[in-house]
């Protein structure tokens, strides 16, 4: 029995380095174990099914409250956008009406300018001419509509503002009024007939008599002569004593008893005429007081104060150069 413990002594260390290694695997594996859970918490959970279903009702709220605010902005835009076309379109034909009046102006203009009819002031054809020009550099365009809404309204309020052209119509419609008066006055006053110019004397407050010469009675024998004038009309004023003045009847007495007036063919003959009667004036042959009008050379009696003379004037140009039209508002 003695000699069989040593047999035993083996066995039991066997058993010891058994549990030995026994603890160390134990002890190999718990890293493992760490691992593993640490790692659990990483690890999603499936969605439930109501979970999914109030994700997807979020999203579409969401999606709706979107569109519903695009489209209030876009709606906003597109009415603020057809409000400033709608501006900018009636302003727009309000210029263009603006303009058309002032195109019918200068066309009323420059037809009297181009007709060919003579004023007896020629500077108004020049003077009309600069006008015209002047009112056609103001003439505004109408500019070209943009495509921005705050670019449309800057666009309409200085449309707004063009296109004033009252004070240039105004001047005008003035040009074309004198030039037209111009034209018709040049007709009585240019080479006028020997009647009309009686008619007209006799209109003049104490012009008595009025007679126009002919080849017969004409004292200088100029009538119709080279050089010489169209018409000659003498005429009698009452506040000359007539029987103080030498000759018969009012061509008999001429000049002397009131005045007369001569019509040359040409404006440029009657400025002569009255330039060559000039050198008579404060000499013994004082011719009386005389002045040209158009074609037409006025002369009035020495036998007259020179106020007086001035004045009878003055009465006969105006009732020569006095339009029917103005004479019949005048009455």
């Amino acid at each position: 029995m003695t000699e069989e413990e040593p047999q035993n002594a083996p066995a039991e260390e066997t058993e010891e380095a058994s549990k030995a290694e026994g603890s160390e695997a134990a002890e190999a594996a718990e890293p493992a174990t760490d691992t593993d859970s640490s790692a659990a918490p990483h690890e999603k959970e499936p969605l439930t099914r109501g979970t999914k279903i109030r994700i997807a009702v979020a999203a579409a709220c969401i999606a709706v409250v979107a569109v519903t605010a695009a489209a209030t902005f876009v709606s906003t835009n597109m009415a603020e956008y057809q409000k400033a076309v709608g501006s900018y379109d009636r302003s727009a034909a309000a210029l263009q009406e603006r303009n058309e009046a002032l195109d019918q102006a200068i066309a009323s203009l420059e037809l009297l300018v181009n007709s060919g009819a003579q004023p007896l002031e020629p500077r108004l054809i020049d003077e009309a001419n600069t006008l015209i020009q002047e009112a056609e550099g103001e003439k505004d365009a109408v500019p070209p509509m943009p495509s921005g809404i705050e670019d449309i309204r800057n666009t309409t309020n200085r449309i707004r503002i063009s296109g004033n052209y009252a004070q240039i119509i105004a001047r005008l419609n003035e040009a074309e009024d004198a030039l037209e008066g111009s034209i018709a006055l040049r007709e009585l006053v240019v080479d006028p007939t020997a009647s009309n110019v009686v008619e007209r004397l006799l209109t003049v407050p104490h012009i008595i008599a009025a007679e126009a010469v002919t080849p017969d009675n004409d004292p200088n024998s100029l009538l119709n002569a080279e050089e010489g004038y169209s018409a000659m009309v003498y005429f009698s004023y009452s506040l000359i004593i007539q029987d103080n003045v030498y000759g018969e009847g009012v061509i008999g007495k001429g000049t002397s008893g009131g005045g007369s007036v001569e019509v040359y063919p040409t404006v440029e003959q009657a400025e002569a005429r009255n330039d060559y009667i000039s050198q008579f004036d404060n000499t013994d042959l004082a011719p009386g007081y005389h002045e040209v009008v158009g074609s037409i050379v006025v002369r009035v009696s020495d036998r007259l104060t020179p106020e007086r003379q001035k004045k009878l004037a003055d009465e006969v140009v105006e009732a020569l150069t006095t339009l029917p039209e103005e004479e019949k508002r005048a009455k």
